[in-house]
């Protein structure tokens, strides 16, 4: 959650707003669970986050599409510019004019948040499709909370079924991490080269003239952790078969 105000004491209000109905609505699902007779609160409360989750994500995804294919002014977050020692009060070399006010003197930047409009298909299909993968990345810990807490609630916590969800979210994990990443990077530097003059045709504002690629390490660092709770689990499934079959004899000598 981000809120922009002028009022520090505002936004942190607001803050607090969102921590409390969050609160409430936990709050509601114990309730409810318990009101049931529920001996799995807990998985009841993550499982109802997770679908709400979910629900928000599917929302996304279509508010995504509709967007990028409908309308004709896109905000893009972070497309890359080329702003060097954009003039304050001070001289082009950024030198201090003296006296003890705070001025700003000059200032370069490599990204901004802007408006665009009438961008070409191909680049609008790339950019859409950063975001609608960066959606399915978001998806993905929800999903995974379904399907191990459906696993629990059959009394299965250590299924086949458990493990290999660990092993699928973290190619997921991996291969949705890395891509978003690079395609949401090319599709602004796309946006960028149609809206804006090169370096070498000057202007107060140009693009980079280049496509800088940014490959994540986190996506691979949260893989390595998923395969490793993958093979945990397959082991706690072979332990809990063998366990059952020992039941099953067990019962069958009594």
């Amino acid at each position: 959650m981000s809120i922009g105000t002028q009022n520090l004491g505002e936004g942190l209000l607001w803050i607090g707003v969102f921590v409390a109905v969050v609160a409430v609505l936990c709050a509601v699902t114990v309730w409810i669970a318990r009101r049931r007779g529920s001996t799995t609160v807990a998985l009841d409360a993550a499982s109802s986050v997770a679908q709400g989750w979910l629900f928000l994500m599917a929302l996304g995804l279509g508010l995504t599409i509709w967007q990028w294919f409908t309308q004709t002014e896109i905000s893009v977050s972070g497309m890359p510019v080329a702003l060097a020692n954009w003039p304050g009060i001070g001289t082009p070399g950024c030198d201090d004019p003296g006296g003890d006010t705070p001025v700003l003197l000059c200032a370069t930047a490599d990204s901004v948040d802007a408006t665009v409009a009438h961008l070409t298909l191909g680049t609008r299909v790339v950019m859409a499709l950063g975001q609608l993968l960066g959606v399915l990345l978001m998806a993905l810990p929800a999903v995974l909370i379904v399907v191990l807490v459906g696993q629990a609630r059959k009394g299965s916590p250590f299924s086949r079924v458990a493990a290999r969800s660990f092993a699928w979210a973290a190619v997921g994990i991996l291969v949705l991490g890395t891509v978003t990443d690079l395609v949401v990077g090319i599709g602004r530097a796309l946006a960028a080269f149609e809206v804006l003059p090169a370096p070498e045709e000057g202007g107060k504002l140009t693009t980079q003239g280049i496509f800088y690629l940014t490959v994540p390490l986190w996506p691979a660092a949260v893989a390595l952790a998923l395969a490793a709770l993958a093979v945990v689990f397959r082991y706690g499934s072979a332990l809990q078969h063998q366990t059952e079959a020992l039941q099953r004899e067990t019962e069958g000598l009594v």
